[in-house]
């Protein structure tokens, strides 16, 4: 029987945030999370929660919910449209084990074809006790496996080939543990960069998808906000990302990060796009406040 992890799209238990759901009303859900403390690659910096956790659980989330009360069978695609979360800048977590957190779920603009979703926004709440630490909202579209495969057409059954990664980054300049988790490739231009990904990579990478997953791509652009910004700290607690296609496998895909002016005093903020082939594929706008010296 189907379990966590085959609900939430993940491949190793470990990498699975929820823990409880509940349905509360038409539209109107609440989903248990826990976050990591220990996690080999999500585990929290200087008692901050790691910047992708908010927007890794509003997927699951979205993912869960999708398969267990609106009739989306596993096996069927989710085309995300946009992933746009909002932290406390504030925000530590506490204690050796994982932190606990209830989240509010209530779903919009909800269709319904043939008796299972069609596409839904879903915003989400993220309580710790009763202090709000996240808020965030996501667009999904889903689609059947035939509908899928006439979209991806011959891409279908695309895979990562094998063969020597491009040079990364210094770690550092990242804030990545190690060369392997460092996603940028330098390509000779201030605040532009390749993609790059390690074969195998347990929490960002899926061997069995026919593209590049949008976890990698949110990534890809967190590190690129930050090494634009170096040596200057950046921590973004804000972070909106519309993605606009599929990154595929074997064809470079182009990062570029620049400052952008911003109306709230002592924020810093950066915009990330990621093109390929000439075509853009995400856009992200990440917000950090301004490191005090």
């Amino acid at each position: 029987m189907p379990g966590l992890r085959e609900f939430a799209h993940r491949s190793r238990a470990e990498d699975v945030l929820i823990s409880s759901w509940r349905r509360l009303g038409p539209g109107r859900f609440t989903v248990t999370a826990r976050w990591p403390h220990d996690h080999d690659y999500l585990a929290p910096r200087h008692g901050r929660p790691h910047v992708l956790l908010a927007g890794e659980t509003i997927r699951q989330a979205g993912l869960l919910l999708s398969h267990t009360e609106f009739g989306v069978p596993l096996g069927h695609h989710f085309i995300l449209g946009d992933l746009v979360y909002t932290t406390d800048p504030d925000y530590h977590v506490a204690g050796e084990g994982p932190t606990r957190l209830t989240i509010g779920v209530e779903c919009s603009r909800t269709r319904i074809r043939a008796g299972m979703l069609a596409g839904s926004r879903f915003d989400m709440t993220f309580r710790d006790g009763d202090r709000i630490v996240a808020r965030g909202h996501s667009h999904v579209n889903v689609t059947s496996p035939a509908v899928y495969r006439r979209i991806r057409g011959e891409r279908l059954t695309a895979r990562r080939a094998p063969g020597p990664l491009p040079v990364p980054v210094p770690p550092e300049l990242t804030g990545s543990a190690a060369d392997r988790d460092v996603l940028l490739s330098p390509t000779g231009r201030p605040g532009r960069w390749r993609l790059r990904i390690a074969p195998g990579h347990a929490t960002v990478v899926n061997p069995a998808n026919d593209h590049i997953p949008g976890l990698s791509l949110l990534d890809a652009a967190q590190q690129a906000a930050r090494a634009l910004t170096a040596p200057e700290p950046f921590v973004p607690y804000a972070f909106a990302t519309e993605f606009h296609r599929y990154a595929e496998h074997g064809a470079p895909c182009l990062i570029e990060a620049r400052r952008l002016p911003t109306a709230v005093p002592g924020t810093t903020a950066v915009e990330v796009t990621g093109t390929q082939l000439g075509a853009p594929v995400f856009v992200s706008t990440l917000t950090a406040m301004a490191p005090y010296f």
